[in-house]
């Protein structure tokens, strides 16, 4: 037996119906994956700077707050997100500062910050898809 058909079988199991006979029925279901919850909460925060409100708001506070090139410093980039999301930790700030700071020259731009947001968008949507895929065995029986 591969590892694939053992796989298979264990997904199968046996439902009993209200009538007390017995009904065998497949069972394909995906592992829950384990996330923390201070994960959670951090997925939260950072879904909520990618929302169209929340990046009408940071463009606007780009284009008031930057400096003469152009750009956002650290202590600057800080403040406005606080002003967006005020529940905001400092530690989740300069985290998302340093992966956007892409040229680590301590400032970012509005085209930088554009740039993370869609490679964040890219990597979920893969990690969806990848997610998603369902195995259906044709022809798909179900024993009564």
């Amino acid at each position: 037996m591969s590892s694939e058909d053992f796989r298979e079988s264990s997904l199968s199991q046996k439902v009993s119906s209200a009538g007390g006979s017995q009904k065998s029925k497949e069972v394909l279901s995906s592992p829950t994956p384990s996330v923390s919850l201070s994960q959670t909460s951090d997925f939260q925060h950072k879904s909520q700077l990618f929302t169209e409100p929340h990046l009408a708001q940071m463009e606007k506070m780009f284009q008031d707050e930057v400096d003469s090139t152009g750009a956002l410093d650290m202590k600057t980039f800080d403040k406005a997100v606080k002003k967006i999301l005020s529940n905001t930790s400092n530690e989740m700030i300069e985290a998302l500062f340093l992966k956007v700071d892409m040229n680590c020259n301590a400032s970012i731009t509005w085209q930088e910050y554009l740039d993370y947001v869609m490679r964040e968008f890219k990597g979920k949507e893969k990690m969806m898809r990848s997610q998603c895929r369902r195995r259906f065995h044709l022809p798909m029986i179900i024993a009564l």
